[in-house]
């Protein structure tokens, strides 16, 4: 079996769960509070800026010239839809580069953007796809699973959960083409790095989980402060 089919195989109970949390569920029903979606909105538009630095890891870490020129591909659309995101964004959101570097990066979301930069020190494309490839997947998967609801179709909530097209479907999409890089490299890999890979995309699936969960619950490191004082993991429960 081919490494991507058992980690997709493997990822399926995460897809699940995050098709169930009250954060996707509040976005097909739009029951949301605009607290709940500036949270997601300026916490996600952080992650996405995280991501640039691991695309550019990707690029240097490719080992073949058309495995550059895909992650070069990736690239140039994650700029485009981060320029156009900022220029959307009204002024007390982040609404330009610099700003955009400035912005508060609650816990969850420092988690998940340490887990995929600690994959960088790999120089691997086989342990640093994985960790980007993830969420790519599972929002494709999500908007699969929204689009078949019947959700309610208006703004802001038409938009969330959206992503897909013909740049990341079918099989010259990117998730396919990033499947098929992480098939290829696990040829020449041990099954130790094999392992590490797989593990590598279910904890970005479960962390993904926990980003919903944080806007949901609009988690922030004064909560975290406030558990760990009182001890007994009030706010966070």
């Amino acid at each position: 079996m081919p490494l991507s089919q058992d980690i997709l195989f493997e990822a399926q109970p995460y897809l699940i769960a995050s098709e169930k949390h009250p954060f996707v569920q509040g976005i097909i029903h739009a029951t949301l509070s605009s607290e709940q979606l500036r949270y997601y909105d300026e916490q996600d538009i952080a992650f996405e800026y995280n991501e640039v630095g691991i695309i550019n890891a990707l690029i240097n870490a490719s080992t073949t010239t058309e495995q550059a020129l895909l992650f070069h591909q990736r690239q140039a659309l994650q700029l485009t839809m981060l320029r156009d995101w900022l220029d959307r964004e009204p002024k007390s959101m982040p609404h330009n580069w610099e700003t955009l570097k400035q912005t508060p990066i609650q816990p969850i979301n420092q988690l998940y953007r340490q887990h995929m930069s600690a994959t960088i020190q790999t120089h691997s494309v086989l342990q640093i796809l994985p960790s980007f490839a993830a969420g790519e997947w599972l929002y494709i998967e999500l908007g699969k699973f929204v689009a078949g609801q019947a959700r309610v179709d208006k703004e802001p909530f038409r938009s969330f959960l959206t992503m897909g097209g013909d740049a990341f479907l079918g099989p010259n999409g990117f998730i396919q083409q990033f499947f098929n890089i992480i098939d290829h490299e696990a040829q020449s890999a041990t099954p130790r790095e094999q392992e590490q890979a797989k593990q590598t995309f279910l904890k970005s699936c479960l962390l993904e989980w926990y980003f919903f969960d944080a806007a949901y619950k609009q988690l922030t490191w004064n909560d975290w402060q406030q558990a760990a004082l009182k001890g007994d993991g009030g706010p966070l429960l």
